[in-house]
């Protein structure tokens, strides 16, 4: 019996299985028949007229675009405005002091960070300064690393100051330096459209001129020399055409009365050399002082009352090298030896007069003490009395090197320079007395350094003035 019923569960699920069978079936073929078109799905007895116009086409679908990266437009083409570096910002100079009528007036010169600077000082009647610290004048025109200076020159009033300065291979240059508010201009003025390459001769006696040579291969001076005013700039030619070049030009120097100019001439050393004076202003009026078929006049240099004009002569360009120094009348009639004398670095030596034209100062070297290298030898300071001959040394340096020897606007005082041999281009200012008493360092409180690119520092005093304060 359990059997059978079992036998009936199967054949139910079989009837089961067909009757689902067979409704899939019918279910998938009116899904086929759903997909077929209208006009075969269902036929009409009315016949369906065509249409006016042409069925519309199916369109062909478009790929999907692809999303692109939109450049803005360029802007129009526009030029530049030019963007200026701001140059670093240059300390304003504090106003100088006012110079003080009755002092003596001290400069000298420097290197510094920016290239040389030239600095002033004042000191009393014993002279010990009198300011408490050196003041530093404007010189912008300076600042320059290959600059050096060679020279500072006084003018015989006192207002102004020519300075002498080398850029590198550049050539040598002459700057005006205003000794009140300490402003440095140009030889021929800042808007001159001219070489400005000269060499510095020599001051007028009234200071409103003074005398050039232009330098080698100027071709707007030529090699010739000049006066030019230091007011205007402009500039006027003298008549020294015995030289066919500039470098024959050793020297020159005005007479005290600013009428006559005595120059030296000398092509080289032991090619002989000429002293000419010519008179200024005027036409002919040349005078041949002396000649010599050997020696080489380096310095002329006419003295303040005008009895005498200091040369020197020389066999050699050397470091240290050794020459002579002579004075002979204005006519060139009487001439004197008074003393050999040395130049120091291959440096020109120049005569220094005093104010009342009675003394030279110079330097002589010496040679070397036992036990120190040849290129150590002592060089002092020395007066020599024109008058008289008599010499009086001033300093007992032993293995010192002094130069510049030059003095106070009283005559009372001699400022000098030693160099340190153990720091070559640096160089220590001192006074003595002219009778030879009181020597000692420039600056009794501090040790003053004077560092220089040259072979010589510079260093000047400036003359005199009224006790108004007028220059």
């Amino acid at each position: 019996m359990e059997r059978l019923l079992n036998i009936a569960k199967g054949l139910l699920g079989l009837l089961a299985l067909g009757a689902l069978a067979i409704a899939l079936a019918f279910t998938f073929r009116g899904l086929q028949k759903e997909a077929k078109p209208a006009s075969q799905a269902f036929q009409s007895p009315i016949e369906t007229p065509s249409p006016p116009y042409p069925p519309p086409a199916t369109p062909t679908p478009q790929p999907t675009p692809r999303p692109t990266s939109t450049r803005p437009p360029e802007p129009p083409t526009r030029t530049p405005t030019p963007t200026f570096t701001p140059a670093p910002p240059t300390p304003t100079p504090e106003p100088l002091p006012t110079l003080l009528p009755g002092a003596q007036t001290f400069l000298y010169a420097t290197t510094g960070e920016r290239g040389p600077e030239i600095y002033r000082v004042q000191l009393d009647s014993t002279t010990h300064i009198i300011a408490s610290s050196a003041y530093r004048v404007n010189t912008p025109e300076l600042w320059r690393s290959r600059v050096y200076l060679e020279g500072l020159h006084p003018s015989p009033d006192g207002k102004r100051v020519a300075v002498s300065w080398v850029y590198g291979e550049g050539g040598t240059f002459v700057s005006i330096l205003n000794v009140n508010d300490g402003t440095l201009t140009s030889l021929f003025g800042e808007k001159a459209a001219i070489d400005q390459r000269a060499e510095f001769l020599d001051w007028s006696p009234k200071g409103d001129q003074f005398l050039v040579l232009g330098g080698i291969d100027n071709p707007d001076l030529g090699g010739k020399a000049w006066l030019v005013n230091p007011d205007t700039g402009q500039y006027t030619p003298v008549d020294i055409s015995q030289a066919s070049d500039a470098r024959q030009i050793t020297s020159a120097s005005f007479s005290p009365d600013g009428q006559a100019i005595v120059y030296a001439k000398s092509d080289c050393y032991q090619c002989g050399s000429k002293i000419w004076r010519i008179s200024v202003g005027q036409q002919g009026g040349k005078h041949l002082l002396l000649e010599d078929s050997v020696l080489r006049v380096e310095d002329v240099l006419w003295s303040p009352d005008g009895r005498y004009i200091a040369f020197t002569q020389w066999r050699e360009t050397a470091e240290f090298a050794t020459g002579e120094l002579w004075i002979m009348d204005p006519q060139g009639n009487t001439r004197r030896l008074l003393s050999p004398v040395t130049t120091g670095y291959y440096k020109r030596f120049t005569p220094v007069w005093s104010s009342d034209g009675q003394s030279i100062a110079f330097v002589l070297g010496e040679e070397p003490l036992a036990g120190r290298q040849a290129n150590e030898p002592s060089f002092n300071a020395y007066i020599v009395d024109v008058s008289t001959g008599e010499v009086r040394q001033l300093t007992y340096f032993q293995n010192i090197q002094v130069l510049e020897p030059i003095f106070s606007p009283n005559d009372s005082m001699v400022a000098f320079v030693t160099a340190l041999s153990s720091a070559p281009g640096q160089f220590e200012p001192w006074l003595v007395a002219a009778d030879g008493r009181g020597l000692r360092r420039f600056d009794e409180r501090a040790t003053l350094i004077l560092n220089t690119r040259a072979a010589s520092p510079v260093i000047a005093w400036l003359p005199e003035f009224s006790p108004g304060g007028e220059r």
